[in-house]
């Protein structure tokens, strides 16, 4: 009888890992192709010439909030009428969000998510291009890793330090310090340059932090509706923080010129439909992977999307990728492959350590 339940639980422990890495390569398919649609956001009205906002960095800061308040809007409405519906738990959401020792982690998960790393992303998208905010987002697992080690004691192995090694320096060929720094100080470099890629750097932070925050608060909910709930949140934190921020620093004037120009324009709500559809639902299979092979594998396996990014962004836009964000993000991914690409009994170890 020992017997037969150590191989019920071994099997099942196969099972729970190979259906996360499936899970976290259907994650890198729709977030890489996702970059299409978020590029092609900054290239229709009312973005593509910035007149409905201020001039300067203070517009791209406005526009890039206009735009993700509007994604963030669209995807809490899509995706929890047609996505939970569907399943049959869009009851589950006003209890999950209600229930305040929970729904507080996922509003942290959103802060970090949403306003940090989705609006560093998007403003390094803006001012540098997708393929190198997609590049530079690979370091996410690198943060989420460390974090969830330092919080819950999610174990790193010696291979897995040796692949976190082999991406640090994926990174620093794609942020390319010498080349960041020349093109910063530049006298034709265009007003906040530097917001760009300080957006790539606080984006894999914002991602990495809110990943290990997921992994920790999943344990306690469905990951469907605990994703919702963090939509939920990140929404009220646009509406209810950011905003009022914004209308007290610009006045109302500028900020119902920049919502309405983005919510009257039937080509970007086209587009930003398309992102959430791809972007915001390819959150949905990374956090069913945490409970199943961890926050690290989970991010890393997920962040297999660049090259789908860098290849799609080539096919259907013609945009080029400077070679050392290409081999930046080589190296990255074989980091990536090296961090988690175990075998045998290491697989199915617990991503937690056994004191919590």
């Amino acid at each position: 009888m020992d017997a037969d339940l150590k191989n019920i639980i071994t099997n099942e422990s196969k099972n729970r890992v190979k259906w996360g890495f499936i899970i976290g390569f259907l994650c890198a398919v729709l977030w890489g192709f996702a970059y299409i649609a978020f590029a092609m956001q900054w290239l229709v009205p009312p973005f593509n010439d910035l007149s409905a906002f201020p001039e300067g960095a203070t517009g791209m800061m406005v526009a890039t909030a206009t735009m993700l308040t509007v994604q963030i809007f669209i995807a809490l409405v899509l995706l929890s009428v047609f996505y939970l519906g569907g399943t049959g738990k869009l009851a589950d959401l006003p209890r999950t969000i209600r229930t305040y020792k929970i729904s507080k982690w996922y509003a942290l998960a959103a802060a970090f998510g949403g306003p940090i790393a989705i609006y560093g992303t998007t403003l390094a998208i803006g001012y540098i291009g997708a393929a190198f905010a997609a590049s530079a987002a690979l370091l996410t697992s690198v943060v989420g890793a460390f974090v969830a080690k330092l919080w819950y004691g999610e174990n790193i192995t010696k291979r897995a330090w040796m692949g976190i090694g082999i991406m640090i320096v994926g990174g620093i060929f794609i942020l390319n310090p010498v080349k960041t720094i020349a093109e910063i100080t530049s006298p034709a470099a265009p007003d906040g340059l530097w917001l760009g890629y300080l957006g790539a750097v606080v984006s894999f932070i914002g991602w990495g932090i809110e990943g290990a925050v997921a992994g920790r608060v999943i344990d306690l909910t469905d990951s469907d509706s605990g994703l919702h709930t963090r939509f939920f949140a990140e929404l009220l934190i646009w509406v209810v923080i950011i905003w009022p921020v914004f209308l007290l620093l610009l006045g109302p004037n500028v900020v119902f010129i920049a919502l309405g120009a983005a919510f009257t324009s039937p080509s970007f709500l086209i587009w930003t439909s398309l992102a959430v559809l791809s972007g915001n639902f390819s959150y949905v299979f990374m956090w069913k992977t945490y409970p199943l092979i961890g926050v690290g594998r989970g991010m890393s396996v997920s962040t297999l999307y660049v090259l789908f990014a860098i290849i799609a962004l080539y096919v259907f836009m013609g945009s080029p990728t400077a070679w050392w964000v290409v081999l930046g993000a080589v190296i990255a991914v074989v980091g990536i492959f090296v961090m988690y690409w175990d075998s045998g009994d290491s697989l199915l170890e617990s991503t937690r350590s056994s004191s919590e």
